[in-house]
Parts: structure tokens; C-alpha cells; sequence
């Protein structure tokens, strides 16, 4: 009897042991990731407007993401997996118009990267220029470039989260 319980107290353990994660590719045909390196390469700005800092703040955000999210190692050449890409676009637009006027009363900060992946066990399953974007509101009466970079932050984060997404398949 005291048997019993113990194989039963043994798999009630290891049912409630920690989740196994693995990674696997985003779309249809999902498959298992067996990678050990990301590199993840440089993020040139290409928009018209945005600063020197957009390209490195993006870039380091992915990094970092990839870092705390993934068992994968960031290396900086002959990476398992390989991203890289651009940021297209970055742009502020009035939104919110106020009635009886011509001013708004929030902006619109709206950014759009192009991302590239290779996977180099099975390149089938790589993004290719696969475009992710994201946009932030803001007052309009509020001095942008005070409060640009942590909008900036905020793409960021959402951009990242939804690359991250799609290349593990954890769309949602």
C-alpha cells in the first residue's frame, strides 16, 4: 500500500515539474529549431527621420530579447540562426483631430521593420523581408524629442516580442 503511494506521490511530482519549452518555426508547416547560435546583425535605419540611436536601440532590444527569452547563444558570425533586416519606416502622424480646429490633440510615432532569418539546418522555414510594426500615441503638446526615446522603447519592445513570436511559433 505504502508502494502505491509513493509511485503516486512520484508522478504527481513530475507532472507538476517545470515546463519543457523548444523552439520551432512560425507558419504551417511547424517544425523543431535545433539551434545553439543566434546572430543577430545590425539594424540600419532607413527611414527618412529618426535618429542615429533607432538602428542600435532596436538592435540591442532584439539582442536582449533573444537573450532572456531563448537557451541560445549570441555570437557575432556562422550562427545557427541568423536575423537581420532594416527598419523601413518611422513616421509621426496627427491623430485625434480636435472639432473646431485644425490641431491634434495626440500624434501617432509608427515604426516598420523589415526582417530577414536563416536557419542553417533548413532555410525553408526563414522570414524573408517579413515587415513587423508597431505605434504609440503620444499628446500632441508634448515636446517629442523629450519623450522620444522612450517611445522608441515601447516599439521596441512590441516589435521584438512579435518577431520573437513568429520565428518560435508562439503566435497566439
Amino acid at each position: 500500500m505504502n508502494y502505491l503511494k509513493i509511485i503516486s506521490l512520484s508522478l504527481v511530482i513530475n507532472s507538476c515539474a517545470l515546463p519543457q519549452f523548444s523552439f520551432k518555426s512560425g507558419g504551417s508547416e511547424t517544425k523543431e529549431i535545433d539551434a545553439e547560435t543566434v546572430q543577430i546583425d545590425y539594424f540600419i535605419n532607413k527611414s527618412a527621420i529618426g535618429g542615429p540611436f533607432l538602428g542600435a536601440s532596436f538592435t540591442e532590444s532584439l539582442r536582449d530579447l533573444m537573450q532572456s527569452q531563448t537557451k541560445l547563444n549570441i555570437v557575432d558570425n556562422n550562427a545557427d540562426l541568423q536575423i537581420a533586416g532594416n527598419i523601413k519606416n518611422y513616421t509621426i502622424s496627427p491623430v485625434n483631430i480636435q472639432s473646431g480646429s485644425e490641431t491634434a490633440a495626440q500624434n501617432r510615432l509608427k515604426m516598420i521593420v523589415s526582417v530577414d532569418t536563416y536557419y542553417k539546418k533548413n532555410d525553408s522555414i526563414g522570414l524573408v523581408k517579413s515587415p513587423f510594426s508597431a505605434f504609440v500615441d503620444y499628446n500632441a503638446s508634448t515636446d517629442f524629442s523629450s519623450i522620444e526615446e522612450s517611445l522608441v522603447e515601447d516599439l521596441n519592445y512590441q516589435i521584438t516580442q512579435d518577431i520573437y513570436d513568429k520565428i518560435f511559433g508562439g503566435e497566439w
